[in-house]
């Protein structure tokens, strides 16, 4: 979209990437927004251009967010540090951390990347072959013309490519799937995390065809899954086969990657819902959890907030 109102760009902004306070820094200055945005399975790819000086503040934004001005440059801040992002250096900010964007060259165009948190630390997860024991954690600087990061970048344009093209790729959704995996991929490998060392040293090795199905199944059959005998039916294996292949390959048993990819499913729809409109108990059972006492402790123990605050916040502004 594009537009010169504050109060229709706000909006947008809000409904775009996360509720903020939005100012324009000179009394002169006039806005001229132009956004795009595009979703994939686990993320929201885009840009915003805002054609003068603004100052933008926004509290912790759930995700993680790459950013870097295609054109222009801009000053980001995230926790204790900021910097300014530019076409060589981006920035990547933590799901739990404010957030807030000043100095933007008239030209500014900046690039998003929005990475759901659960999503990514299954990536993570998959390529180290075990679970996490902490969140995850960037550093806030990320140097685009490092080879790693100049890989990245490259998995960025190509998304752009692929998402401007009304054939491209990102129309099947397999194929965007798999193209979400492969910046997450491209993220973890470029990007300095506090796991960087573990995954580095890894030498993994692919899953069979099995395994892949059997996961595959998980991710779009979810709710309907009930035992571990009937997943290991689907995917041609013995319940043992089965169980020593998730161990090896994933890092955790089968029935356990179930109940977490759930969990995330549960969490980014009740991050994306009116509480108007649905109920905290209406959403896990659409994901097949019916014991309610159970599925909160497990949920507070994962995000460390209960899915009904979830599901309030998803309607807040910040003010």
């Amino acid at each position: 979209m594009q537009t010169s109102d504050l109060d229709e760009a706000s909006a947008a902004i809000s409904e775009a990437y996360a509720p903020h306070k939005l100012q324009i820094a000179g009394r002169s200055s006039r806005l001229d927004m132009r956004l795009w945005t595009n979703g994939m399975p686990g993320l929201d790819f885009g840009y915003i251009q805002l054609g003068t000086d603004v100052r933008l503040y926004a509290p912790p934004p759930g995700y993680y967010v790459v950013v870097f001005a295609g054109v222009g440059h801009v000053r980001v801040g995230s926790g204790k540090g900021s910097v300014v992002a530019s076409r060589g250096r981006g920035v990547v900010v933590s799901p739990r951390e404010p957030v807030f964007f000043e100095d933007w060259s008239q030209d500014c165009r900046l690039v998003t990347a929005r990475f759901e948190p659960a999503t990514l630390e299954r990536v993570l997860a998959s390529l180290l072959g075990r679970s996490l024991v902490a969140p995850l954690r960037f550093d806030l600087e990320m140097d685009l013309g490092a080879p790693r990061g100049g890989s990245f970048l490259r998995i960025l344009q190509l998304l752009r490519s692929e998402l401007d093209r009304r054939d491209g790729m990102t129309t099947d959704p397999v194929m965007a799937g798999g193209l979400a995996r492969l910046a997450m991929s491209g993220l973890l490998r470029a990007q300095p995390h506090n796991y960087v060392d573990q995954l580095d040293d890894t030498r993994r090795v692919e899953p069979p065809a099995s395994i892949r199905n059997a996961l595959e199944l998980i991710e779009t059959k979810a709710a309907e899954i009930v035992s571990v005998t009937e997943l290991a039916t689907a995917a041609g294996l013995s319940v043992r086969a089965l169980e020593d292949g998730f161990r090896r390959h994933v890092g955790r048993p089968p029935m356990a990657y179930l109940r977490e990819f759930r969990l995330a499913q549960i969490h980014a729809e009740l991050h994306a819902s009116d509480p108007d409109q649905t109920t905290v108990s209406a959403v896990a059972r659409r994901w097949g959890l019916n014991h309610y006492g159970r599925f909160t402790a497990t949920y507070s123990a994962r995000y460390g907030v209960g899915p009904a605050e979830t599901l309030r916040r998803s309607s807040t502004t910040f003010l």
